[in-house]
């Protein structure tokens, strides 16, 4: 079950010999306990900027794009979009066919689609086959969409503050502790704990390299095929 906001609050408390919250309680805390939640926060914002490819971090965002719009910005927390991964849903009211979009650099839509798409007209829209990325980092779709097309796309996400007592973190229950370990750190800088702070930060900091290594390393180890059997079966007669 995933870890609440109170419950990282909480044993961040307890690790600085404090006293706990009440639930009924969480909302209205200030003083030291308000930054504890702050720290706790301050802690999941780290952990999620360290990587790029976090597991816990990758979602799914959408657009629903418009007849005549051609660019569109994506979620407000996203950290690296997936480019790779936009599509047209199916939708079967409209007749609209599920389509996966095809990833174009920018300068090639400049090069090949711009002048196209500005002198586009109503009757020259259609459905997208192209996505491209605007420097500005916001989604461009050629040809220019001629309906309400619904578009799913993977991503990257940046941590969301957690509010609510009942909110809960998105990293795994298995690394609570080097959360508790980040939220302790910077507690120990709001008291000017410079000493101890120091402590906490490289338990912090261990403990992310330990996350980097079980849920991103070991995956791409995981992914290596042997592909000898592959090579044997369709190797030439003879030749083994």
């Amino acid at each position: 079950m995933a870890t609440t906001f109170l419950t990282l609050v909480n044993d961040t408390l307890r690790r600085l010999n404090e006293v706990e919250i009440a639930s009924a309680d969480f909302a209205a805390v200030i003083g030291f306990r308000a930054q504890v939640k702050d720290a706790v926060n301050a802690a999941l914002h780290e952990i999620s900027q360290r990587e790029y490819f976090f597991p816990f971090n990758y979602t799914t965002g959408s657009l629903t794009l418009a007849s005549g719009t051609d660019t569109y910005a994506l979620a407000a927390d996203v950290k690296l979009a997936d480019w790779n991964t936009f599509r047209i849903n199916y939708d079967a009211g409209n007749n609209f066919s599920a389509r996966k979009l095809r990833q174009m650099d920018y300068n090639n839509y400049l090069s090949s689609y711009f002048e196209r798409d500005s002198e586009a007209g109503s009757g020259d829209y259609d459905q997208p086959i192209y996505v491209y990325k605007t420097p500005g980092g916001n989604a461009g779709f050629t040809p220019i969409p001629d309906a309400a097309y619904s578009v799913s796309y993977d991503y990257y996400s940046y941590h969301t503050d957690l509010t609510l007592s009942t909110d809960t973190m998105v990293v795994p229950d298995a690394f609570k502790h080097v959360v508790i370990d980040g939220s302790v750190y910077h507690c120990y800088m709001f008291r000017d704990n410079s000493q101890q702070a120091a402590i906490a930060k490289q338990k912090f900091d261990l403990g992310i390299d330990h996350m980097r290594s079980l849920l991103i390393n070991t995956n791409r180890l995981l992914e290596v095929r042997d592909t000898r059997v592959a090579n044997l079966i369709n190797a030439p007669t003879g030749s083994i």
